[in-house]
Parts: structure tokens; C-alpha cells; sequence
């Protein structure tokens, strides 16, 4: 599943936001800006130079003119898996993009991270309107309709599982409800996230399941199947050494770090004496 946006202004705003971003990145002289993994920096008249932050002094790197190469780029991770969720902190490292001009500036960072820069932008001016949990989820249909009865509890420990800087790289600035804030470290990075990705909700949907589940199906000691199965599952890596992690969307298995760090939040906690 790919990660949706909150609405994107037009022209006009996209145009403002560039300049912007480009003169952010001119006022930090040789040093550059870091935006998510990626360092932008100024290389004199009116050129621009991308990076990855792990890779400022590096050598031998493939070189990329055209800004549009940031597509592939940001396409896959370093093992060759697909990224569903641009803003996770597993870009790729080994190119350097030279850009012409602001122009191409915004052209590859929005292809590195998809509506960034207007986000950063209107943030920055206070004008970045945000959508609540509760409000995106009464937008949703289909088999993603039930994320409508996700319990508070499971809102706050979904996005503790999902969207920290561990996962996300992005601020988040949505919360539960106008009068439920979310109880997480929120980011520390540039790049605002004013609403819910579909990453997001398709987490909360395995969430809502889980919830379900432990209303009716507990066993004696107080675990629900899938709670055994991840239990197994771990037993299985550690006893083998081999620990065979999930994409990262793939939620319903077992060995998914996002659904591993959710585990940690409501299962670990059952499992400690007292």
C-alpha cells in the first residue's frame, strides 16, 4: 500500500514553498539543510547537491543530473525491497543528485519525500491544517471502515508502534480527536505529517483485529491466537538466529517490525512478573 497525503495546494503554493526551501538551504552555506535522510546543500550559482546524510563525505558515488532520478532512488531499500512509505528511514544510500536550480531542487525532493517541502512550508508559516485520527477515519470505506471503532487506547499505541522516528521520520502533528492528544514522542525531524497516511490506517485496521480478538478469544493464560503466533515466531528466530523480518507493510505477519513494536507496548507487559 502507498501513503496518501493531506490536500496539496496549487500552483501558486507549490511555487512559494520551492523558493522557500531552496533559500532555506542557501542560508545554511557549505553545511546544507538535513530533510528526512537527505542532506541539500547550496554548490554555488544556483546549483544544488543531495545526498544521503551517512553519505556527506563519501566517494565513488552514482552521480545523477536529471532530478527525476530521486524516483528510482527513493524507490527501494538498500536490500532491493520496496518502500510504501517514503518518509521510513531505510533510503537507500550511495548517489548524489546535481541539480540546476531551485526548480530541480523541488522536483527531486518532492520525489524523495512526496509533498514535503509544501508541508514544511506551510508549517513553518503556521498555515498546515491538520486532520485528527477520528476525522480520517470517518472518511474510510470498505474493509478499512472498522479503524472507525479503534478503541483510544489502540489510536495511541498504533501510533507509538508506527509512527516514531524509529519508523517514520516525519513530525506528527495529527492527534486522537480535538481533545485527545497523542501520547508519543512526536519527531524531531523537518518534515511535518498533518494527517493519518494510509500506512497508518492500514495498521490501525490490524490493530482494530487485534482488539476483536482479545474480547473473544483468550485462552487461560490470557493470550489471543495471534499473540501465540508472534510468541512462536520469536522463539522460532531466536532459537535458529535467523530473524527473517516482514515487509514493512505486511501486517499480518507475525515478524513485522511495526506490529513487533506494538507487541512491545500491550504484550510484553502481560508477560513480566507483576
Amino acid at each position: 500500500m502507498s501513503e496518501t497525503f493531506h490536500d496539496v495546494p496549487g500552483a501558486t503554493e507549490a511555487s512559494a514553498a520551492r523558493e522557500a526551501f531552496a533559500s532555506w538551504v542557501d542560508e545554511a552555506g557549505g553545511e546544507g539543510r538535513v530533510f528526512g535522510q537527505v542532506r541539500a546543500a547550496g554548490a554555488g550559482d544556483g546549483h544544488y547537491v543531495l545526498r544521503h546524510i551517512e553519505d556527506t563525505a563519501a566517494s565513488g558515488l552514482d552521480v545523477h543530473e536529471d532530478p527525476r532520478a530521486a524516483r528510482e532512488i527513493s524507490k527501494t531499500t538498500e536490500a532491493g525491497e520496496y518502500r510504501p512509505l517514503k518518509s521510513s528511514p531505510n533510503l537507500r544510500r550511495g548517489w548524489e543528485l546535481r541539480l540546476a536550480g531551485a526548480r530541480d531542487l523541488a522536483v527531486a525532493m518532492n520525489l524523495l519525500y512526496p509533498a514535503g517541502i509544501v508541508h514544511w512550508h506551510l508549517h513553518r508559516e503556521g498555515r498546515l491544517q491538520t486532520t485528527s485520527y477520528r476525522e480520517n477515519a470517518a472518511r474510510q470505506s470498505g474493509i478499512y471502515k472498522r479503524v472507525q471503532r479503534l478503541s483510544d487506547e489502540g489510536v495511541q499505541d498504533a501510533a507509538r508502534a508506527c509512527c516514531e522516528d524509529a519508523v517514520c521520520l516525519k513530525k506528527t502533528l495529527w492527534d486522537v480527536d480535538s481533545e485527545t492528544p497523542l501520547a508519543m514522542e512526536r519527531g524531531e525531524g523537518e518534515i511535518p505529517c498533518p494527517e493519518p497516511c494510509s500506512v497508518f490506517v492500514s495498521f490501525a485496521r490490524r490493530v482494530r483485529l487485534f482488539e476483536r480478538e482479545k474480547k473473544r478469544d483468550l485462552d487461560a493464560i490470557g493470550l489471543s491466537p495471534s499473540e501465540k503466533e508472534d510468541l512462536a515466531a520469536l522463539v522460532e528466530a531466536a532459537a535458529t538466529g535467523h530473524v527473517g523480518f516482514a515487509r514493512e507493510a505486511e501486517f499480518e505477519k507475525p515478524l513485522n517490525e511495526r506490529r513487533m513494536r506494538y507487541r512491545r507496548l500491550t504484550l510484553a507487559p502481560k508477560l513480566r512478573p507483576g
